[in-house]
């Protein structure tokens, strides 16, 4: 089996986001894995993968259990595992602007426990798709609510941003003080899609890229597909760049699957990810 590479010149964490090596849950093309995530523990560690990056798809979620949580520590530590991050998935059905502060307290408390009993370095939360803000008002509440979490958490990990906003207008947010190590999840293919270049993320503000993604979307708002394993600029450039990521703390494939054969999709998109890295 062709096991994932590691880009030499930087020690970062390589993992995977969780759902990739499981069939969809209810139709949801990502979400928690509640019967296979032990399962995809061993399929990550047969590719070379290191870390998880979490799911959080509901307020239900294991890990915001004590008892559960004893026994995920237990299965990642028999696989030789860590988890590298929290991804505030549900944050896409309950937009920070539209939700409760009560619901804001209790997840942010909730992250805060599972960051120090796990030793996590990084939450994620979306801004983007269908939880992205449309207008003045709404920006306001979202960033009300986002500050709820970026305090709680602040002095226990990084707090990211996963956002479809371009790179001027998130120096805007960057620049408010009250957001001042607030960093961004980079998105190699949504950057692609959207148009973005990703050299004006590394010269803008290269030391707020806490994570990349990899992901492999068309230009023009195209389809994700799997890593290709012709040109892929935005790909070539992180690996040729990587050095000028001073705060980089993981890479997480983020990777296509298709309904029956994701456990191939993830394997060919490993080995065309080799390709890049000499």
């Amino acid at each position: 089996m062709t096991k994932l590479k590691k880009i030499k010149s930087k020690k970062i964490s390589y993992s995977f986001v969780q759902g990739r090596f499981s069939t969809e849950s209810a139709g949801r093309f990502q979400f928690f894995p509640i019967t296979n995530w032990q399962n995809e523990f061993k399929f990550a560690k047969k590719l070379n993968f290191n870390h998880v990056e979490w799911i959080v798809s509901d307020f239900s979620n294991p890990i915001f259990n004590k008892i559960f949580s004893q026994i995920i520590k237990k299965k990642l530590k028999s696989s030789n595992l860590k988890i590298s991050s929290i991804s505030l998935d549900l944050i896409m059905d309950y937009p920070l602007h539209t939700m409760s502060k009560d619901q804001a307290e209790w997840l942010a408390e909730n992250l805060k426990q599972a960051v120090i009993f796990f030793k996590i370095k990084r939450v994620s939360i979306p801004i983007e798709e269908r939880c992205r803000f449309n207008n003045k008002f709404e920006k306001k509440l979202a960033l009300k609510t986002l500050l709820i979490f970026y305090s709680k958490l602040k002095r226990y990990c990084k707090v990211c941003l996963e956002t479809d906003m371009s790179p001027k207008s998130l120096i805007n947010i960057f620049n408010l003080k009250k957001f001042k190590f607030l960093g961004v999840l980079l998105d190699l293919g949504n950057t692609r899609a959207h148009g973005f270049k990703i050299e004006d993320y590394f010269k803008f503000f290269p030391n707020k890229i806490y994570s990349v993604h990899i992901k492999y979307r068309e230009v023009s708002y195209g389809a994700t597909k799997i890593i290709s394993n012709k040109s892929f600029h935005e790909l070539e450039y992180l690996i040729s760049n990587i050095d000028v990521l001073k705060n980089l703390i993981d890479i997480s494939f983020q990777t296509f699957k298709t309904k029956k054969n994701f456990l191939n999709d993830m394997k060919k998109s490993v080995k065309n990810f080799n390709n890049y890295v000499k």
